[in-house]
């Protein structure tokens, strides 16, 4: 009788383990997808029923990839339990937390009194994770994007409130992040645009619809020095898209990785018939993401299509925001480093428009900066651009580093400019981006 009772009661404590295995989330101990999705469902029943109003919370924290990446797996799952028991400390018993995987997680508000209760639990859960976490020796800052969706009377379904929740936080996401954003009708037809956009974007990268132009450069006598190479989307039925609609979408989604090579093999296999037929006298420009250039096994993948293109080393420049370069300084100086190691240079683009100050430059390898347009374009009229215009040729010339200016318009901005002691020059008083064949008869031409 004895052994009966033991193995009827193992047994009941194996279907237990079983069953709350299904039921939540292996890593934080959190309700999963499966179990939140039942909760949800009866939660929604009762709300209907009684008139009562709920809230969905969707949750993504924001730049968790590259702290994972960077750091290491093991540490991204310590501060996801970190995260988690953060979360649970913002909200009531009667409330359901899930995550729904990778640094997802879920919300669901039962039983609400208005939709501002809702808002003020997304606004404790951004206060926080804003907090500092102390995981693995390091010191760690998140932030999140909160999209909030709201039972209404309209034909809503438990699996609409979870999308509409996942495209609010899409939406605070481009509002800058470290935010909330309660779902509309109006947003809705705006990300499915996006959403079509963003799929439309994955058989562009697939079917040949993206081409590269490219903008010269000149020298302070006019002269043509190298080219930036350019992404453009021919898209079948809208046209043309420019690249401010579509590669931020891309570094968003991760769609830039595999864009991103695209770019970079073309520019390089460009450049080796520029050069051969002697028409790059100086170097091919390729803009760098934030995602390229964090991610593991990057320089691998940069030596491997030159080897495979086999455009030299030295002929390369690879344009990086001040942004990338301040995100983890001292993984950034040590990939410039390798990159100046291998005969690669790196020029800080659109400089004075992000956090940058010249005393990270004494410490970074860069070859040249590039000063953004914005300041450029006033340079003649304006003296506040012109003060920082002026400074900036003086202290990277005082530094070594070559000064680009984008932008340049006209002669009276070209020639204040080279007054000043500007390198190079870029912008449609020179030359118009444009297609590799066009390039050709330009330069052929004596630019």
């Amino acid at each position: 009788m004895s052994a009966w009772l033991f193995r009827s009661s193992g047994r009941a404590l194996l279907l237990k383990k079983l069953a709350y295995q299904a039921s939540h989330d292996a890593l934080t101990g959190l309700a999963n997808r499966t179990m939140f999705e039942e909760k949800l469902q009866q939660d929604f029943t009762l709300a209907r029923q009684n008139n009562r109003l709920m809230a969905v919370l969707f949750i993504d924290l924001d730049e968790f990839k590259p702290i994972n990446d960077t750091l290491g797996h093991k540490v991204g799952d310590r501060l996801l339990v970190a995260v988690a028991r953060a979360l649970e400390a913002c909200i009531r018993p009667t409330d359901t937390l899930a995550r729904f995987g990778g640094d997802e997680f879920v919300v669901l508000l039962p039983d609400l009194e208005s939709a501002r209760q809702a808002e003020e639990v997304a606004e404790r859960i951004l206060q926080k994770i804003a907090l500092p976490q102390q995981v693995g020796g390091h010191e760690l800052y998140l932030s999140a994007s909160i999209g909030i969706s709201l039972l209404d009377d309209s034909e809503t379904s438990p699996e609409k409130l979870i999308r509409q929740a996942d495209m609010a936080m899409y939406k605070a996401k481009r509002q800058g992040r470290d935010t909330f954003q309660v779902y509309s009708a109006e947003l809705d037809a705006k990300l499915s645009r996006r959403v079509t956009l963003r799929q439309d974007l994955q058989e562009a990268i697939r079917s040949g619809q993206l081409f590269l132009h490219y903008q010269p450069q000149v020298d302070q006598n006019g002269k043509f020095f190298g080219v930036e190479a350019l992404v453009r989307w021919q898209h079948p039925t809208r046209g043309l898209i420019a690249p401010e609609r579509f590669l931020p979408l891309a570094e968003e989604t991760g769609q830039i990785v595999p864009l991103g090579k695209w770019i970079f093999t073309q520019a390089c296999k460009d450049a080796v018939q520029l050069k051969e037929m002697g028409l790059l006298p100086g170097r091919m420009g390729v803009n760098l993401s934030p995602l390229q250039f964090h991610r593991p096994g990057f320089l691998d993948k940069l030596k491997k299509i030159l080897a495979e293109t086999g455009l030299p080393a030295d002929l390369l420049e690879l344009d990086l925001t001040e942004g990338v370069l301040m995100k983890d300084r001292c993984r950034a100086i040590s990939l410039v480093n390798s990159l100046q190691e291998l005969g690669i240079s790196t020029a800080i683009d659109d400089f004075g428009t992000g956090f940058s100050s010249f005393s990270y430059l004494k410490d970074l390898p860069a070859s040249s900066i590039k000063i953004d347009k914005s300041f450029v374009e006033n340079v003649v009229t304006n003296h506040k651009d012109a003060a920082v215009c002026k400074g900036v040729i003086t202290m990277a010339r005082e530094m070594g580093l070559t000064v680009v200016a984008e932008g340049v318009e006209d002669e009276a901005q070209f020639d204040i400019l080279r007054a000043w002691g500007c390198h190079r020059f870029q912008g449609f008083y020179f030359a118009r981006p444009m297609a590799l064949d066009a390039l050709v008869s330009w330069a052929q031409e004596g630019g």
